[in-house]
């Protein structure tokens, strides 16, 4: 962890740089007891696909015994108790390796998919402003990174890694096993995976599709953050064909898509083909090898199950993809370390602060926006215990110079202090620790008002926190709430009006009794009312603590000890509010005098509609307005809060239906017709493949033992093909006699 600045910079530059993607990001968050687990999963998963090829081995057996069972009756009891004893065997060592591979796979999937989320969301919070300055786009981008890419990791653990793993042991012991049995007939059908290409190709098409949704997931996720922005502006269509147009680059490596699966997928049916084959080549080995029937099927099979075993695990290639460049993007960020890092330790810590604040020739600009300086070379004193208010018009750097001493950014040049000391050389958290912010746009979290507040201080009593809320004049309307303080507030406290999220946002300061406390335009969202109570309330929270106001209103700064007049991020007049306004040509009497036009106007106007009244009723009106669904982030909060909102009252979740489904697929009812239709041809074909095989396995197993033939001695009879095996075949056999007894028995055993 960097110590400094410089350190700092280094660390950055090298953790910015893309890593080389390796599927090994996927474990990085693994510990020694999922190592363990790992292990014990994949071994079971080894045991599950070796499993199969290991029962055909001795489903072999049991066919070529069962041949041999009417001339040989007590051998054949023997063998066939043996068979059953070994399948036996076989069934409770599938169970055991099956159980470990499913519950040590999922169980250090989700350990390490929970620690990998905490450790991803550490990793943001602990990133600086400028690094959602100039690097996220969108707080889906964030989002995404939290659950969609997480996600992948987690599936990949649990279910593709095994699978992978359980298809490649499938496939390696289907060819050990045939081998074993029946080496002339394994080589000559080796089996090529169509699955392959499909593997390739959608792994490449599976990558492009998730970058391209990124953007359309944006688009909604803006529109839903703010439904009633859009709603004011009726721009509901237009932001309908932005999301409908960021999605046709996704459509078309959809069907792309599509294609590539469709293409693999179907040529599946070559395996068939090989089986075919299989068929006939194992008939030649019957007649002129010597081979058992029952030992050429099973080896058709296993050839048949270890190609698609290959095939099946080439086609997860895409998800381990997926979830390698998603475990490579969530450790880009754990490992990124921001200048400014607010887990470091580092830093000193004051024993006393008296809250004295100063900028030294400050130079800064916003990384955004580096060749637009908003200060060039600042100098502001702001002494201990004293409330100091900063007014001026929009730009002039009022909001920077909290953003600056909240460390939010490092200036450029020249330092800020705090009693003396450099606030880059102090603890990052117990520096922000010491201050109370109440900004422009309070932020709220979807949880109750007593949580909200609580954020001011985590372990404060009940009696605090109601305490903190009267001084902010939020107790009021707070109690009249059906829950009181346990009432939601919503997402980013939508469901409050602005002047009580204000209010709360106000006590949650409050009841941390910081050292210094910053607001910034803390009562602008208030009413005439509210106003005063609540600037009467901070006036007097600010009694020997260091206080910076920034204000436009320029009502609520009359009593600050120092008024700081700021123009194109210079200080331009500097006094008492008294002193400031005997200035005549003064900027701050001209912004008094032009506020006084204003309010009068605004009066005038209030006089003649009652406004008055309906400023004194604002908070009992904001306390019955309808819960919002726009604010609802699931379907579970929107029924939990319906019993408080009598338009919701009756509203029940939707019951779910097929029908439904099937109709937003409607216009393209023609291709999910022929899909269908080729579906159930395509089993049909399994149907028929099975008969095919059945007959096939009762021919393998009629004969007890096979009468090898050469091409010198050819099968007379019109069924030249079918032959009685002897049991003490003759080294000389008679073609006439073979062929009299062709009826009565299969052809290969």
């Amino acid at each position: 962890m960097a110590k400094d600045d410089g350190p700092a910079e280094i660390v950055e530059q090298k953790a910015a740089a893309p890593a080389p993607r390796s599927f090994a990001s996927v474990f990085v968050h693994a510990d020694a007891a999922d190592v363990a687990l790992m292990v014990l999963g994949l071994v079971g998963a080894m045991g599950d696909g070796m499993s199969t090829p290991v029962m055909l081995a001795i489903t072999s057996r049991v066919f070529d015994d069962a041949g041999s069972g009417a001339d040989h009756l007590q051998q054949f009891n023997s063998k066939m108790n043996e068979n059953v004893r070994n399948t036996l065997f076989l069934a409770a060592a599938h169970w055991i390796a099956a159980f470990l591979e499913a519950y040590c796979c999922t169980r250090t999937a989700e350990r390490q998919s929970s620690r990998m989320r905490a450790r991803y969301l550490r990793a943001v919070l602990r990133q600086d402003v400028e690094y959602f300055d100039l690097t996220v786009g969108s707080t889906s981008q964030v989002v995404t990174g939290v659950s969609g890419d997480t996600l992948f990791v987690q599936d990949a653990l649990s279910e593709k890694v095994p699978n992978f793993v359980m298809n490649v042991a499938m496939f390696v012991a289907s060819y050990a096993v045939a081998l074993a049995l029946l080496w002339r007939l394994t080589l000559v059908s080796l089996l090529i995976v169509p699955g392959f290409l499909y593997g390739r190709a959608q792994a490449g098409l599976a990558r492009r599709m998730r970058e391209q949704y990124a953007r359309p997931g944006a688009i909604a996720e803006q529109a839903m953050s703010s439904v009633r922005t859009v709603y004011s502006f009726a721009v509901e269509r237009a932001t309908v064909a932005r999301f409908s147009a960021a999605l046709e680059e996704s459509v078309r490596l959809g069907l792309r898509q599509g294609l590539a699966k469709g293409l693999a997928v179907g040529s599946g049916g070559i395996r068939i083909a090989i089986f075919a084959f299989n068929v006939w080549y194992g008939s030649r080995l019957v007649m002129y090898h010597g081979y058992k029937g029952g030992t050429v099927y099973i080896v058709s099979v296993i050839i048949v199950v270890g190609g698609g075993a290959l095939g099946s695990a080439l086609s997860n290639i895409k998800y381990l993809t997926e979830a390698s460049s998603a475990a490579e993007r969530i450790m880009e960020l754990i490992r990124r370390v921001a200048k400014i890092d607010s887990e470091s330790g580092a830093g000193e810590v004051l024993e006393n602060v008296a809250g004295e604040v100063e900028f030294r020739n400050v130079a800064f600009c916003y990384p955004s926006r580096p060749k637009s300086p908003v200060f060039v070379n600042l100098s502001l004193h702001v002494p201990a215990g004293r409330s100091v208010a900063l007014v001026g018009a929009s730009g002039s750097g009022k909001s920077t110079v909290i953003a600056l001493l909240e460390r939010f950014y490092d200036p450029s040049a020249g330092e800020v202090t705090l009693d003396g000391v450099d606030i880059r050389r102090l603890q990052l958290k117990w520096l922000r620790a010491q201050m109370g912010l109440v900004s422009q746009e309070p932020a709220l979290f979807a949880t109750s008002i007593r949580e909200n507040i609580k954020f001011g201080k985590e372990d404060a009593t009940e009696e605090e926190v109601t305490a903190a809320a009267k001084a902010a004049n939020a107790h009021g309307f707070i109690s009249q709430l059906p829950r009181g303080y346990d009432t939601q507030v919503g997402e980013r406290g939508i469901q409050m009006s602005g002047g009580q999220k204000q209010r709360i946002a106000i006590a949650r300061a409050i009841l941390k009794s910081p050292k210094i406390l910053l607001l910034d335009e803390a009562t602008s969202a208030l009413d005439s009312n509210s106003e005063r109570a609540v600037q009467e309330a901070l006036e007097s929270v600010s009694v020997d603590r260091t206080t910076i106001m920034v204000a436009h209103r320029l009502s609520t700064i009359r009593n600050a000890d120092m008024i700081v007049v700021m123009q194109s991020g210079e200080v331009k007049e500097l006094g008492t509010h008294y002193e400031l306004n005997a200035q005549e040509n003064g900027i701050y009497s001209s912004l008094v005098r032009l506020q006084q036009t204003t309010d009068v106007g605004m009066t005038e106007e209030a006089g003649k509609t009652g406004s008055t009244d309906i400023l004194r009723q604002s908070d009992s009106q904001s306390i019955t307005r309808n819960f919002s669904v726009a604010s609802r982030s699931s379907s579970s909060r929107l029924i939990g809060d319906a019993k408080y909102d009598g338009n919701l009252r009756d509203l029940k979740p939707p019951v779910p239906s097929f029908g439904r489904l099937l109709m937003l697929n409607a216009p393209e009812l023609k291709q999910a017709s022929a899909g269908i239709f080729s579906a159930i041809v395509s089993g049909e074909f399994d149907g028929r493949r099975g008969f095919l095989g059945g007959k096939g396995k009762g021919l393998c197993t009629s004969s007890s033992s096979p009468r090898r033939l050469t091409p010198g001695n050819p099968i007379s009879g019109t069924r030249g093909a079918r032959f009685r095996s002897n049991p003490h075949p003759p080294t000389a056999p008679d073609p006439a006699a073979l062929g009299s007894d062709a009826d009565t028995d299969g052809p290969c055993r």
